[in-house]
């Protein structure tokens, strides 16, 4: 949720931050799986929450894959303008305006 937040806010400086607490939560749930579920009726769906976890993971992934996709384009707008503006700066009338021998 928090990726798909800090995407929704395009706040990338959070990133880091986040990917500290998706690896914790990551190990988390990694030792949860393991975990014999406890016997009596309360104990929580470790099943169902992996897979609301799969979900939103899926979602993110799609938003990032999105994300990443209009940076690229970004980019090569960025390159394609850097090129103009080098080819504009090596154009000059001084050649033009020397005089003849």
């Amino acid at each position: 949720m928090g990726e798909l937040s800090i995407l929704a806010e395009q706040k990338a400086d959070e990133l880091p931050e986040l990917k500290k607490k998706k690896v914790v939560l990551a190990s988390r749930l990694g030792q949860a799986a393991q975990m014999p579920l406890l016997p009596h009726p309360d104990a929580f769906d470790l099943a169902a929450l992996a897979s609301l976890v799969e979900a939103v993971e899926a979602q993110s992934r799609q938003e990032i894959r999105s994300h990443l996709d209009l940076l690229g384009k970004r980019l090569l707008a960025l390159q394609e303008e850097h090129q103009y503006w080098r080819e504009c700066l090596n154009v000059s009338f001084a050649k033009f305006c020397e005089p003849i021998p």
